[in-house]
């Protein structure tokens, strides 16, 4: 299957090739910016400077969604989106312990205004502010502002309607934010951080320190699954380029994702091809130059390249379950309010969502 997939599928890599459009005028790009504006959900007044939509989001890109573009171009905007959002260049200091964002933010506000929930303070994976019931809030609002500061920069979404592009974006939340915690706690895991979990912009459990029987259930089930999501990627020492590919893959792959229009769940799957066709693009070229110095064949080449997009290919079925597991403990913790998490975009996402996903 997977065989047919790599090889069957490069007949179809050239079909868009030189197929190019327009750039729109900005008028255009700001009024698709205000799909939500119209919806049922309340905007907060005195929002910060909106994340500029001319910046990375929906005018990134010029090419029809179809098109496959060469796997460096795909990287060099997408590799500079995650930089963006990691803040790798913010000095802006460690976050509040209090988790209270301004204005009660809801999901509106999260859409547009990322950078107004939570201070946009570097990614980096360091112990600096142990998890407790006093802290979680604050790291979800810092992980859940980079995603929407994330989304917005994926251009494809222009093409959905409102309501595909609202399910997709809430829908997909938690298991791309487990992605990026699981890839994190990877690289401290080379580091040789073995015991903590990294969360994120200096988020971490310590199991020596944890002294809440509720968050420490949380966090060693997470860490628990993690390590088992983290071992393919350890196995073939998974790169920051596909790192970033594979989380393009599982926005779009909505196999599970319930309720999205006969044409939304279409073009999501045309989208989760052309990154996987993208990613094998760049896998088969790094094959290939490391076959120079190890001198294999071309059937060796071939068998290196399907055990290398094997061992990526699988790694959404390892994160939906741990996506699952987060958005269930989440939602259990508004509904009770643990850690005062019972706000509105909390709600929003992890309890009212949930109707979205059985309807």
């Amino acid at each position: 299957m997977l065989e047919e997939f790599i090889f069957g599928i490069e007949e179809e890599r050239d079909v868009e090739k030189n197929t190019e459009i327009e750039t729109e005028p900005k008028e255009v790009v700001d009024q698709r910016m205000t799909l939500f504006a119209n919806h049922s959900f309340q905007v907060s007044q005195g929002n910060c400077v909106r994340f500029p939509s001319n910046q990375f989001g929906y005018g990134l890109s010029n090419y029809s969604p179809y098109f496959l573009q060469d796997f460096t171009q795909v990287l060099n905007r997408y590799m500079q989106l995650e930089a963006y959002c990691d803040a790798v260049d913010d000095l802006s200091g460690p976050l509040p312990k209090s988790g209270k964002a301004p204005n009660e933010p809801d999901l509106f506000q999260a859409l547009f205004f990322p950078k107004s929930i939570a201070p946009r303070t570097p990614m980096k994976p360091i112990a600096s502010t142990q998890m407790t019931e006093q802290t979680l809030s604050a790291m979800w609002f810092r992980l859940v502002a980079h995603y929407f500061e994330w989304l917005a920069g994926i251009s494809e979404l222009q093409y959905l309607n409102d309501q595909d592009k609202l399910r997709l974006a809430v829908c997909q939340l938690c298991k791309v934010v487990c992605f990026s915690v699981v890839y994190a706690n990877y690289g401290s895991k080379k580091d040789g951080n073995q015991d903590f979990l990294f969360f994120g912009s200096g988020f971490y459990w310590d199991p020596a320190r944890g002294n809440d029987p509720l968050m420490n259930d949380y966090c060693q089930e997470m860490k628990r699954i993690i390590n088992q999501v983290i071992r393919p990627v350890e196995k073939v020492s998974m790169t920051n380029e596909e790192f970033v590919l594979v989380k393009l893959i599982l926005l779009f792959d909505c196999t599970n994702l319930m309720g999205m229009s006969y044409e939304g769940l279409e073009f999501t799957r045309s989208m989760c091809n052309k990154y996987r066709m993208t990613l094998l693009n760049y896998v088969t070229f790094g094959i290939e130059e490391m076959s120079d110095s190890e001198g294999w064949s071309k059937d060796e080449i071939k068998i290196h390249t399907i055990e290398r997009m094997r061992y990526l290919l699988d790694l959404p079925i390892g994160v939906e379950k741990l996506g699952k597991l987060d958005d269930d403990s989440l939602a259990e913790m508004v509904q009770s309010n643990y850690g005062g998490m019972r706000g509105t975009l909390q709600q929003q996402i992890h309890t009212e969502s949930k109707k979205m996903r059985n309807h």
